[in-house]
C-alpha cells in the first residue's frame, strides 16, 4: 500500500481523534464507480480522501468536487463506470438519496510499485494535516 494507503491512514486517525457518535460514520473502502456512489447514498455530507499521483508537489493537499471531474466521464459499460459517470447515473436515477455535499480531498503521492504499510515523511506529515484539517470542518459542520 505505501503512499497509496494515504486516505486509509487519515481516516483511521480521524476515527482516533473524534470521538464517537451516532452522526457520524467512517468507512474504510476500496471502491470507485457505482460501488463507490452506493456506499455514499442517503448521507448529507460526504468526504472522500485519497491519494492522486504526480511527479511533482509531493504532500499537497487538495480539494475537489465532483463538477472538477467532469472531463474525466466517459462511456462504458455499468462494471467499469467512473466515478463521476457512475454520480450522473444517481442524480438521475435516485437524485433524493445523493449526498448534499461532496468533497473530495487528496494528498499528491508519487507513483510507486512498493508494498508496505508505512507513509513517507513527506506522506506522512501531509496526512497529519489532513487529519487535522478534516476536524476542523467536521466540528463546522456538527456545531
Amino acid at each position: 500500500m505505501g503512499d497509496d494507503g494515504v486516505g486509509i491512514h487519515v481516516l483511521r486517525r480521524l476515527k482516533e481523534k473524534i470521538p464517537s457518535r451516532t452522526d457520524l460514520e467512517f468507512k474504510e473502502l476500496g471502491v470507485g464507480g457505482i460501488k463507490l456512489i452506493e456506499e455514499i447514498l442517503d448521507y448529507r455530507t460526504v468526504f472522500i480522501i485519497d491519494s492522486i499521483e504526480s511527479t511533482t508537489a509531493l504532500g499537497k493537499i487538495n480539494e475537489f468536487s465532483p463538477d472538477q471531474f467532469k472531463n474525466t466521464r466517459h462511456e462504458s459499460t455499468p462494471h467499469a463506470m467512473n466515478f463521476i459517470t457512475a454520480l450522473e447515473l444517481y442524480q438521475k436515477l435516485e437524485a433524493a438519496r445523493i449526498p448534499e455535499r461532496i468533497r473530495i480531498f487528496t494528498i499528491t503521492i508519487k507513483p510507486e510499485f512498493i508494498f508496505k504499510e508505512t507513509l513517507t515523511p513527506t506522506i506522512q506529515a501531509a496526512a497529519s494535516h489532513l487529519t487535522e484539517l478534516l476536524i476542523n470542518e467536521i466540528n463546522k459542520i456538527h456545531s
